[in-house]
């Protein structure tokens, strides 16, 4: 408590900053990031991090946020100043598959292929020798 029994501010930090620098998406815009820091620190955002950090995954997820190549992402800096995360209605994300989809399509294509004939496979296997 301070001198007229305020309860003390919390202690600026940076606290969760590299993790939405991180989890915010490329783009062209994606820049001045030692002031988004400061921003970060001195609006306190660090208490509202895993909010922040919801938000922008999910907006990531967007068809306002992917469309265009991600022409329409906010920068950072405009992001954090406009506290666009306030009052958003957050549906919970599906982490992304960590896999590419052509990689998984060739990976099921593959699994429901036949198996090779032990004729051609002992074909094979002579003409590698």
């Amino acid at each position: 408590m301070d001198l007229f029994g305020f309860p003390d501010q919390p202690k600026k930090t940076d606290e969760g900053f590299d993790e939405f620098w991180s989890a915010y998406p490329r783009c062209d815009r994606k820049g001045e990031k030692a002031a988004c820091k400061k921003k970060w620190t001195e609006s306190y955002y660090f208490s509202q991090k895993h909010i922040i950090l919801k938000h922008v995954q999910w907006m990531a997820t967007t068809t306002a946020w992917l469309k265009d190549n991600g022409a329409f992402i906010p920068a950072p800096k405009v992001y954090l100043n406009q506290q666009r995360w306030d009052g958003a209605d957050i549906p919970d994300v599906k982490p992304k598959d960590l896999i590419d989809p052509a990689l998984a399509k060739i990976e099921a294509d593959r699994k429901k292929a036949a198996p090779m004939p032990e004729h051609i496979r002992a074909r094979l296997a002579e003409l590698r020798k």
